[in-house]
């Protein structure tokens, strides 16, 4: 079989669906790019809460949960990206929808490169019981650009009607 035939073709992995189907999860009848945004949407900016606590109360405990939030939100957010981009990747070049999309794009990978420095920060003292000042100021501009990527992605499915068709 030659191999160009094997691209041409849509391999159906899960029934009738094929694995961009299942990714976007129209096997379950709702898109998966949401359930996975909101974990690293909540986890993340939480963390910053308990740093700015931390600051003045120093314990142990605030600044590992900080640390936990922010490692659980990343990791998170990895699903959240792939299932992103399947949505993003077909949308049609230089449409709003997709200036919409690469500004959302661009911010959240900014967002979560700032939480991954404040998490590389924090792991050169993980004993500590006030977060370092540099991991503070990190969570919080992550947390201030991954709000502004929230509001592209808010755009783009409330404003610009960008949703995944779950029709089966």
């Amino acid at each position: 079989m030659a191999t160009g035939s094997i691209w041409s073709q849509r391999p159906v992995v899960a029934g009738r669906w094929t694995l961009k189907d299942v990714v976007q999860g129209k096997p379950f009848g709702h898109p998966s790019h949401p359930p996975f945004v909101h974990f690293p949407s909540a986890l993340l900016p939480s963390a910053l809460v308990f740093d700015v606590v931390s600051r003045p109360d120093a314990d142990l405990t605030l600044t590992r949960a900080a640390f936990y939030n922010i490692a659980l939100g990343l990791g998170i957010a990895v699903f959240a990206a792939i299932t992103g981009l399947v949505d993003y990747l077909p949308m049609v070049g230089g449409s709003r929808k997709k200036i919409i999309g690469t500004r959302h794009l661009i911010a959240q990978v900014c967002g979560l490169s700032l939480f991954t420095l404040s998490l590389l920060v924090r792991s050169f003292d993980f004993d500590a019981t006030q977060t370092p000042l540099t991991a503070v100021l990190l969570a919080a501009a992550g947390a201030v650009v991954l709000s502004v990527g929230n509001y592209f992605g808010g755009t783009l499915v409330y404003r610009q009607g960008m949703r995944v068709s779950v029709e089966l």
